[in-house]
Formats: C-alpha cells, structure tokens, sequence
C-alpha cells in the first residue's frame, strides 16, 4: 500500500510558498467579457466558441460561472 502522506506534506509546502496545481485556463477575464458581450447581443454559442477559438463546452463552463 502507497502512503498519501508524504505527497500531502509536498502539496501543502507549495500551496504554502503561493503555488497552485493543474492546468491553466484558457478562459482569460478578457475572453470571458468577450464571449458575455457578445452572448448579450444573441450571438450563438457555437459562433463565439469558433471566433475565440475555444471549445463550446468550455465556454459553456465558464459562462455559467459568470452568470
């Protein structure tokens, strides 16, 4: 059996120095205003993923964060 111990003392050491894990967003604040502005307008999900070049599951994501 593995022990988590000791990768649970590395984890809190580095969130400790300001580190955060995983992969970064590709969802900027300014992307997100984009894609609200031009949801506000009746653009379609679809057309506005295509245009930022993003999935339209991500930017599903994120628009229900926002709204």
């Amino acid at each position: 059996m593995v022990s988590v111990e000791p990768s649970g003392n590395g984890l809190d050491a580095a969130k400790a120095q300001g580190r955060t894990g995983g992969r970064p967003s590709v969802v900027s604040e300014d992307v997100l205003t984009v894609a609200l502005a031009r949801q506000a307008k009746g653009e379609s999900v679809s057309a506005i993923a295509k245009a930022l070049g993003i999935s339209r599951a991500t930017l599903y994501r994120h628009l229900g964060e926002g709204a």
